[in-house]
């Protein structure tokens, strides 16, 4: 039954990655779209391998790390959040590995470990993801031209980014400490939480 209660939530997901790709018209988001779909079904082929029994907001969690950046972000009006400033962009960097903690955290807690390094790890684990995130940004960049790193406006009339707003390599520190304080946001609420249920049990 729970399992079942997932595939629906991944079916939902699905169906509202395609509004959004209808809507924002933009077949460069095709292959994140592939991407994401083959993620959440990774990722519950991982939960009923394991029998880690996701909570299933984990799976809208995976759904907006993969979903929201390459189709709300990248597309064309009303979407192309990316273009209109730096809000967007850094709100995903600090949100993101909010989420991506809750999910290390939960896989961490089955181990037979003091809670310290459960939350110590959590962080590490978050921030290698994050460092390899920003490493494939560069290589696309420097491999295929793309311009993933930097933050810039955007003409949507004319279709061409114009004015670099944030420069690539500031855009790279400022990722990583955004999601480097996502993470530690993250570890000091669960450490106040478990304390607090210690204390009251």
């Amino acid at each position: 039954m729970i399992f079942k209660n997932r595939r629906r939530i991944i079916i939902v997901l699905v169906s509202l990655f395609i509004l959004l790709l209808y809507f924002s018209r933009n077949l460069s988001i095709i292959i994140p779209f592939i991407i994401t779909i083959v993620a959440l079904l990774l990722f519950r082929y991982i939960d009923r391998s394991f029998n880690f029994r996701f909570p299933e907001i984990y799976y809208i969690y995976i759904f907006i790390i993969f979903g929201l950046g390459p189709i709300v972000g990248e597309g064309r009006p009303p979407f192309g959040f990316y273009y209109r400033g730096i809000v967007y962009d850094k709100l995903l960097h600090f949100l993101s590995p909010i989420m991506m903690s809750a999910i290390i955290f939960y896989i961490l807690n089955r181990l037979v470990i003091p809670l310290k390094w459960k939350l110590v790890m959590t962080v590490g684990i978050v921030f290698g993801i994050l460092g390899l995130f920003e490493i494939g940004e560069y290589l696309s960049d420097v491999l295929f031209g793309t311009l993933h790193q930097g933050v810039y406006l955007k003409d949507f009339a004319r279709a061409v980014k114009y004015d670099v707003v944030i420069a690539p390599i500031h855009d790279t520190m400022q990722d990583l400490i955004f999601g480097l304080l996502g993470s530690i946001v993250f570890v000091f609420g669960k450490f106040l939480d478990i304390r607090r249920e210690l204390n009251t049990s």
